[in-house]
């Protein structure tokens, strides 16, 4: 029996990089927040003086050095997640050269399923129900069934 490590391995990577998006882009997310909150505890805006007067011009605001920098952390939160994302294509393909197409679309569903959930309820304290761990066990079981499959060249 083979494990089909290269399409679980592209969804874990797809649910990752759906984290690191989340991250960036949320409102409330924790990065550009302890950026931000670092920078202001430590006094960075004196000690890193940064010209916003473009920004300042383009917003109407008053921009000073720590926005930038949390602004800059999502930036590099995005640029991760496509660095991801591009990771994850190339293990997504050689996922289905591995076991094959239908198999490996659907190891790297379900793996993305499952540890999106798993993320969420560590990352974000979400809610997950009993019946879903029940389906998640039952999720497993075929990701089991698929990745022992031998796959035949005709």
């Amino acid at each position: 029996m083979t494990i089909n490590k290269q399409a679980i391995l592209s969804g874990t990577l797809g649910a990752t990089a759906s984290l690191i998006a989340k991250l960036a882009l949320s409102p409330t997310s924790p990065i550009p927040t302890l950026v931000h909150d670092t920078c202001r505890s430590y006094n960075l805006s004196s000690l890193l003086h940064f010209d916003a007067s473009f920004f300042n011009t383009i917003t109407n605001n008053n921009i000073d050095t720590c926005t930038v920098l949390s602004l800059l952390s999502r930036g590099l939160c995005l640029l991760l997640m496509i660095g991801v994302n591009a990771i994850m294509i190339s293990s997504f393909v050689d996922g289905m050269n591995e076991s094959g197409s239908v198999a490996g679309t659907s190891l790297s569903t379900a793996a993305n399923f499952s540890v999106s959930a798993i993320y969420g309820s560590i990352f974000f304290q979400e809610y997950v129900s009993t019946s879903w761990y029940f389906g998640a066990i039952l999720i497993g079981v075929g990701m089991w069934l698929l990745s022992s499959v031998a796959l035949v060249e005709s």
